[in-house]
C-alpha cells in the first residue's frame, strides 16, 4: 500500500495533468494567435472591399466610355451634317450657275429676235409709208406680233425643260430614285385630347413632277417645316404655312424658306398623270409655295388647269406632288377641329408641325 505522503510515492502534479491551460504560459500561447487572426481578417476585407472597388470603378468606366462612344457617334454626325450642308451649298452654286448660263443663252436668243423684230417693224414702216400699203403693213404687224409670243412661249418651255432637268438629277443624286416618303408629326392642341398625331406623304414620281418634289424635299431635308403650323381648315382643303404656333410664338418661320431658296416655285409645274385628287397634297399660290395644302375631296377640276379663274394666268393649275399612304385617321382628326368660318376657315386653334421628316430607306 502506497501511502500518500510518502516522498518516493507522490507524483508529480505536472506529469499527471500536462500544462494548465490557465497559466500564463498558456494565456500568452492564445493572445500570440490575435495577431495573425486581426491579419487574416484584414486580408479578407480588404480582399472584399477592393473586389467591390473594382466592381464599382468597372462601372463607372462602363459609363465613361458610352459617353465617350456617345460624344463620338454626335461628332461624326456633326461632321456628316457639315459635309451634307457643304455638298448643298456646293449643289446650290451649281444650280444657280447653270440658272445664270442659261438666262444669258435665252438673253442672246432674245436679243436675236429682238434685231429681227426691229428688222421687221423697219419693213412695216416702211410698206405703212406707202398709202397703198397700209393694209399689207397692218397685216403683217400681227404677223410679227404673233411670231414674237410663240418664241417667247417657246423660250419660256424651254426655261421649264431646263429646270426640270436639273431638278430630277438633283432628286436623283440626293435622295435616290424613290418612292419617297415623309412622315410629319403634328402638335394637337390640348383641348383636341388624346389621339393620332403622325401621317405619310409618298410623293409624286421624280418624272412626274421633279421640280415641285425637288422643291418639297430640299424643305424638309433642311427642317424649314419643324416648328410651322396647319391653320386652315376650309371645306375642301387643310392648308399649312411656314408661320408658328402656340409653342413657339414669335419665332420668324418664314425667313428661313427665303434664305433657302426653297420659297417659292419657279413656274407652276402640273401633270395631268397626278391630279388633286382627295388625300392629295398641292402647293398654294401664285406663284406656287411655300404653303401646300391637303385635299379633303376631290379638287382635280377647281384646282387643275382653268380652275381657278382669278389668277393672272387663270389657264395654270396648282403643283400636285404627293398623296397621303399612312395615317388618315391623323387627317380626320385634324379636320375634325373647329376653324372660324368668317376669317378664312381659320382653325381657332392652330396645329403645330412638331417634325417632318425624310424615310430613308
Amino acid at each position: 500500500m502506497i501511502r500518500a505522503n510518502s516522498r518516493a510515492g507522490v507524483l508529480p502534479t505536472s506529469s499527471l495533468s500536462g500544462p494548465n491551460p490557465y497559466s500564463k504560459r498558456g494565456n500568452s500561447n492564445i493572445f500570440s494567435w490575435i495577431p495573425q487572426i486581426l491579419m487574416v481578417a484584414l486580408t479578407v476585407y480588404i480582399i472584399v472591399s477592393s473586389g467591390s472597388e473594382r466592381k464599382r470603378l468597372s462601372k463607372d468606366l462602363k459609363k465613361v466610355e458610352k459617353q465617350q462612344t456617345m460624344l463620338v457617334k454626335e461628332l461624326v454626325d456633326a461632321h456628316r451634317l457639315a459635309d451634307s450642308l457643304h455638298e448643298n451649298n456646293v449643289r446650290k452654286d451649281n444650280l444657280m450657275a447653270n440658272m445664270i448660263k442659261e438666262e444669258k443663252r435665252m438673253a442672246a436668243e432674245l436679243a436675236t429676235v429682238e434685231e429681227q423684230r426691229e428688222s421687221y417693224l423697219q419693213e412695216v414702216r416702211d410698206l405703212a409709208s406707202v398709202d397703198e400699203g397700209n393694209i399689207k403693213a397692218e397685216s403683217l404687224g400681227d404677223n410679227i406680233s404673233k411670231e414674237r409670243e410663240e418664241a417667247m412661249k417657246k423660250k419660256i418651255e424651254l426655261l421649264k425643260y431646263s429646270i426640270q432637268n436639273i431638278s430630277r438629277r438633283e432628286v436623283l443624286d440626293r435622295f435616290g430614285k424613290g418612292p419617297h416618303k415623309v412622315e410629319m408629326k403634328l402638335d394637337f392642341p390640348e383641348s383636341a385630347g388624346p389621339g393620332p398625331d403622325t401621317f405619310v406623304i409618298q410623293l409624286a414620281p421624280v418624272q412626274e413632277m421633279p421640280h415641285t418634289v425637288h422643291t418639297f424635299l430640299e424643305q424638309v431635308y433642311l427642317g424649314l417645316w419643324n416648328g410651322c403650323s396647319f391653320f386652315r381648315n376650309a371645306p375642301h382643303v387643310m392648308q399649312a404655312t411656314p408661320r408658328a404656333y402656340s409653342k413657339n410664338i414669335g419665332e420668324d418661320k418664314e425667313s428661313a424658306f427665303v434664305d433657302s431658296g426653297y420659297f417659292h416655285l419657279a413656274f407652276q409645274e402640273y401633270s395631268e398623270n397626278y391630279p388633286h385628287k382627295k388625300y392629295t397634297l398641292g402647293f398654294a399660290g401664285r406663284p406656287a409655295g411655300p404653303d401646300f395644302y391637303i385635299n379633303v375631296w376631290d379638287n382635280s377640276q377647281a384646282h387643275g388647269p382653268g380652275g381657278q379663274k382669278h389668277h393672272d394666268l387663270p389657264s395654270e393649275a396648282d403643283p400636285c406632288f404627293g398623296r397621303i399612304v399612312e395615317g388618315l385617321d391623323t387627317i380626320e382628326r385634324l379636320q375634325n377641329l373647329p376653324s372660324n368660318r368668317k376669317s378664312f376657315h381659320r382653325f381657332v386653334e392652330p396645329v403645330g408641325i412638331m417634325s417632318a421628316q425624310i424615310i430613308w430607306k
